[in-house]
């Protein structure tokens, strides 16, 4: 399969299988847009435009590093992650579980989706950042992504600030 640096996540089963190429083998210095994630919904749920671009891009290295067997480390820990898991966070991205702030224009976003370990998708999404070839090109970049128990999300929105919480929270996670 050719390597794709363009992913239209509305197109499930053909993405799963794109990031999956990037699983598969790393890709230095290599930017990936996803499109159709809909970031700019949230700016609803958090009242205020954080959100200005509705794509979301992720490093060649950091979508390799968060897919490889857990507990080796390279820029980033490995995280075991699926594609699909990957994929199926992006695509219920605009109905989260929590939004937290966190430093340096950085949100972290807490989804309703459980990845195939059973247990939620946690992703960090720097706001303004640039790409490989252009540091000032502004864009949304994911710089990393994790499966996370429940006691460890109860920690981390302890030590962020909530800007958003699902009002029906009880209900328990959606599995796409």
């Amino acid at each position: 399969m050719k390597m794709k640096t363009v992913i239209n996540i509305k197109e499930r089963e053909t993405a799963i299988k794109s990031v999956d190429v990037f699983r598969k083998k790393k890709y230095e210095n290599k930017d990936i847009r996803f499109t159709n994630v809909f970031l700019r919904q949230l700016n609803t749920k958090v009242r205020k435009s954080i959100f200005y671009k509705n794509d979301l891009y992720i490093g060649s290295d950091t979508l390799w590093d968060i897919m490889q067997e857990q507990g080796g480390k390279r820029k980033h820990n490995y995280h075991g992650l699926s594609a699909a898991d990957i994929i199926d966070a992006l695509l219920f991205i605009a109905e989260p579980y929590y939004i937290l702030l966190s430093v340096e224009s950085r949100y972290l976003i807490i989804t309703e989706t459980i990845t195939h370990f059973g247990k939620r998708l946690f992703m960090v999404i720097e706001v303004g950042a640039g790409t490989y070839e252009n540091e000032k090109k502004n864009i949304n970049k994911i710089v990393t992504m994790y499966s996370m128990n429940e006691k460890k999300i109860e920690k981390k929105i302890q030590d962020n600030c909530v800007i958003y919480k699902k009002m029906n929270t009880d209900t328990g996670p959606r599995i796409p």
